[in-house]
Order: C-alpha cells, then sequence, then structure tokens
C-alpha cells in the first residue's frame, strides 16, 4: 500500500501542475468507487475516476497540495492534507481535509474524501 499510495500522491501532483488526469486514472481498478463525503456523487470505474478527477481540477486555477500526515495499512490509506491556491474565478481558497484509499491489489478500489467544505461557502456554490 506504500508504493501505491506514494504513486498516488505523485498523481495527484502531476494534476494539479500539469491538468494531467490519466495518471490518477490509471491507479484506479475498472470497479472502484469514488465519494466526497458530504456530496451526493459517487462515480465508478476508470470512467467515474477520469470524470471525479476533471471535475475537481476545474473547480481550481492554482492549487498545491501538502500532506502532513500519511497512514498506510494492509489495504487502505489515510492521508491527512492540506490545499491551497485560487479557484476558477480567481478567488483565494485553503481548506484542510482526509481522504482514504483501499485497494485489494496494485489498483484502488475506493476513494473517500472529507474536507472543510465551508472552506468554498462564500466562493463558489459547487465544489467539483
Amino acid at each position: 500500500m506504500d508504493d501505491l499510495t506514494k504513486q498516488f500522491t505523485a498523481a495527484l501532483d502531476e494534476l494539479h501542475r500539469e491538468r494531467n488526469v490519466e495518471p490518477l486514472v490509471a491507479l484506479f481498478s475498472d470497479d472502484a468507487v469514488l465519494a466526497k463525503a458530504g456530496l451526493p456523487h459517487d462515480q465508478h470505474g476508470k470512467d467515474g475516476a477520469r470524470q471525479f478527477w476533471q471535475q475537481y481540477r476545474d473547480v481550481f486555477d492554482q492549487i498545491d497540495a501538502s500532506f502532513s500526515h500519511v497512514v498506510t495499512s494492509d489495504g487502505i490509506a489515510f492521508l491527512e492534507w492540506t490545499s491551497h491556491g485560487t479557484l476558477a474565478d480567481g478567488a483565494d481558497f485553503g481548506y484542510d481535509g482526509v481522504s482514504v484509499l483501499q485497494a485489494g491489489g496494485d489498483t484502488i478500489d475506493g476513494f473517500r474524501t472529507y474536507y472543510d467544505t465551508a472552506a468554498f461557502l462564500d466562493k463558489q456554490s459547487t465544489v467539483g
């Protein structure tokens, strides 16, 4: 799980810098489930991962994330992070969260993320 988690954070960094979603999509299984806590939207499989991460990236003009704690165990990883930058409309933002990766092998089967949605209330009506 350590290697998969490192691949995930590297692919996420590439998405942030280059807007290239494909390295992230490649890490997900064909039946993966992706979800954001508190928002009624789940995606499934590689197409769902592509949509999930593209919608996420489209919310931001510039974004950078740092990971303060990463805990991995057999088949699961918890990543605590802080993100900051500018939204697509140019407004500054900063928020914290935790993401959970689940894997039964060498691909991600489940992804859930929990974050401070209040950081977006006055800045944008929906978060991708």
